[in-house]
């Protein structure tokens, strides 16, 4: 096809009416094709092909029953795709098959790239291909790359959604609208919801629906959602639709429908979530469809091994019945820990089966968007192959992406690794929630072991590649994990200490310097944030620092000494040896922070276990957006129940902090003594409404 040293070269031939799409794929093609041979070739407009000259036949060819085409019968390559899109994957594939190029060379990640003197293929060959899903999206900020996209043929919401998520109220905002657009329940109008069966609610979306879709052909799918509660509309339109208290499908597809009968080149849908559960009695529109959220089962487990295959079964099966288009919302992250490396591949690739086989036809893997988390490169890359085609083989993908991007050691450490928590994460059957602390990572799949092993090995590579963004980023993700280990296990091998003969904690020296590797990698690869809740970075390390300050040559009488708890548990909390156990909690109420919601936290004490401590000390957590406060006071009492000592604690309006609290044991000069066994009163504030407790370690010093 091409050699620089017999001036071999073909011309690139594109329709003389080519729109500007096809323009730009050619223009692709002679990029992709200056990277591999360090020159460009000549596009011939025209529709006539000289014989004297090989041509590389870039078409668009909507009637062809594949996606797109790559074949070569006689002197001449044709590219075609049934859109100027699909075109462009076509021509990504011609370079991935039958060249040296790969994503970093397009990237420029690679410093020496070897540029190709000659490029061979094959005499004659024909290669076809489509998706499983037509809708693909890993949605990762790796994604929000259009050279990523076009590499790996995914989708971008941005650039084809005109409506997303929950933002009916941008649509209405700054227009005088009528208090009907709004949900009524009993005789009031709600602003928290919508009703959707307001003709002027129709009137502004269809409007804005218009508007958008004529500034932009592209903008052709819209989602319709209530907004994210459960309130319902039972107006008499609604209820005449067929709405319920509990459920408002019956309004919603009738809004559906009216959108879609007026806009029939376009796509709405909604999702199967909260009040949309339930089909309607009356037909949906050909070009309506239903988002099915697996928020509620997404447990790190595939669906068709877990106890909610059946009923996500027959959801599945009754949507596909009700609507063409049935597209999954999927969760491919740990959205409290964004560095918790969550390896769900295996897991997504069996699910993606699962949906292929029930009859989806697209599916959006939410990853953690603007955000960075550990690994995403990797997995958004390899989500975007099992989107195309399930049946890759995962592990040979993962070796073949690391060795691409790093030195062949690196690569080694990082493929051995990554692929052992693959397999450990998918075999390991306890569940693992897209909401969940490092306690239970480290059960599904973070042997803290194997990982201190591969995190020493992987240190060694940071020096040669400390002006490497990518390796700082992984670094940055692996340090804040292994500080979340040591956090957790408290004392001990894996822990941030240890307790001396003299009941001292005593404070590693390796827990001051992670803390400062973690500094000075996120902020190297310029990362602030590590959860949804944006938590920065800096105040994790800080909060670190200040509490290993305090703990360190700390007194600790009460570490793992046995206490009665004799107040009510509440049924996820029902560990209280977190309470003693040396480990201590930060902002996130998931790791090492004891819940009290249905009761107060009353403990049960053996004055002979903490005979030598003068005061106890308490940290709590206050978290008001997940309803958790300080204490309002804290009592010790005797074996009677009689108060011995009571403090009560100022009324505190912080949103997200913590804090220690202590108070003196009465000694021997006091009028009231300890008796042999005494009681601890954590007393929960009287508020309205859910609120809970979040106690962490009880120290007697």
């Amino acid at each position: 096809m091409f050699s620089k040293k017999n001036k071999i070269a073909p011309k690139i031939s594109i329709p003389l009416s080519a729109d500007i799409l096809v323009t730009n794929a050619a223009n692709k093609f002679n990029s992709n094709f200056k990277i591999v041979t360090g020159e460009t070739l000549h596009i011939e407009r025209s529709n006539s092909l000289n014989k004297n000259y090989n041509y590389i036949l870039l078409r668009v060819n909507p009637t062809q029953k594949e996606d797109f085409c790559i074949y070569k019968k006689d002197q001449n390559i044709t590219i075609q795709g049934t859109t100027s899109q699909n075109l462009e994957y076509a021509i990504e594939d011609f370079f991935k098959r039958y060249t040296n190029l790969n994503f970093e060379a397009i990237k420029g990640n690679i410093e020496e790239y070897s540029i190709a003197d000659t490029i061979e293929i094959p005499e004659q060959f024909s290669e076809c291909s489509s998706p499983i899903f037509e809708y693909r999206e890993p949605y990762y900020s790796s994604n929000f790359d259009s050279n990523f996209r076009a590499w790996n043929k995914t989708n971008f919401l941005e650039l084809e959604w005109g409506i997303w998520g929950h933002n009916l109220n941008k649509v209405v905002k700054d227009i005088d609208v009528p208090e009907s657009i709004y949900a009524k329940v009993g005789n009031k109008r709600v602003k928290d919801q919508y009703c959707f069966t307001s003709d002027s609610l129709f009137k502004h979306v269809n409007e804005k629906v218009k508007l958008t879709y004529n500034s932009d052909h592209a903008l052709n799918k819209y989602m319709i959602l209530p907004n994210d509660n459960d309130i319902v509309c039972t107006c008499g339109t609604c209820k005449a639709a067929g709405n319920t208290n509990t459920d408002a499908a019956p309004a919603v597809f009738t809004f559906l429908n009216k959108l879609a009968k007026d806009n029939r080149n376009l796509s709405f849908f909604t999702a199967a979530y909260i009040t949309v559960k339930n089909i309607p009695r009356f037909k949906a529109e050909s070009n309506t469809g239903i988002f099915y959220s697996t928020i509620d089962i997404q447990k790190g487990i595939a669906i068709e091994n877990s106890k909610y295959f059946k009923e996500f079964q027959e959801d599945i099966v009754k949507w596909r019945k009700y609507v063409n288009n049935v597209y999954i919302w999927d969760y491919t992250v740990n959205f409290d820990n964004y560095f918790d490396i969550y390896p769900i591949i295996k897991v997504t690739q069996q699910n993606l089966k699962l949906y292929n086989k029930l009859g989806v036809n697209g599916v959006f893997l939410h990853g953690s968007e603007y955000d960075y988390s550990t690994f995403q490169e990797l997995k958004a890359t390899l989500f975007a192959k099992l989107l195309w085609n399930p049946n890759i083989n995962v592990d040979q993908e993962i070796n073949d992406y690391f060795h691409t991007r790093f030195s062949t050691k690196l690569a080694d450490v990082l493929t051995n690794y990554y692929t052992f928590i693959e397999n450990s994460f998918y075999t390991n059957k306890k569940e693992l929630s897209i909401y969940s602390g490092i306690n239970k990572t480290v059960k599904k799949y973070l042997d803290p072991k194997v990982f201190f092993e591969f995190y020493n090995e992987f240190d060694t590579h940071t020096q040669q590649n400390k002006f490497d963004k990518d390796y700082l980023k992984i670094a940055t993700g692996l340090t804040f994990l292994k500080l979340e280990i040591m956090r957790d296990y408290g004392f001990g091998s894996y822990g941030f200490g240890t307790l001396n003969e003299d009941n001292e904690i005593i404070v590693k020296n390796e827990a001051a310097v992670l803390l400062d590797h973690l500094s000075a990698y996120s902020k190297a690869a310029t990362l602030k944030t590590y959860n949804e809740r944006n938590y920065k970075i800096d105040d994790y390390i800080n909060s670190w620092r200040k509490t290993i300050f305090k703990y360190h040559k700390r007194k600790h009488y009460f570490y793992k000494k046995d206490f009665e708890v004799i107040s009510k548990l509440d049924e996820d909390y029902q560990n209280t040896k977190i309470l003693n156990d040396g480990a201590f909690g930060l902002k996130d109420y998931n790791t090492n922070w004891h819940i009290s919601s249905i009761d107060n936290l009353v403990l049960k004490i053996k004055k002979e276990d903490i005979s030598k401590s003068k005061k106890i000390t308490f940290s709590f957590l206050q978290d008001i957006k997940h309803k958790i406060y300080y204490p309002s006071s804290i009592e010790i009492l005797d074996a009677d129940f009689k108060i011995i000592k009571r403090i009560k604690l100022k009324t505190d309006t912080t949103i997200l902090d913590t804090k220690e609290v202590s108070i003196d044991l009465p000694s021997e000069f006091d009028n009231k003594q300890l008796s042999d066994s005494f009681i601890i009163k954590v007393i929960k504030p009287i508020i309205a409404g859910k609120n809970a407790l979040a106690c962490d370690e009880i120290i007697f010093n």
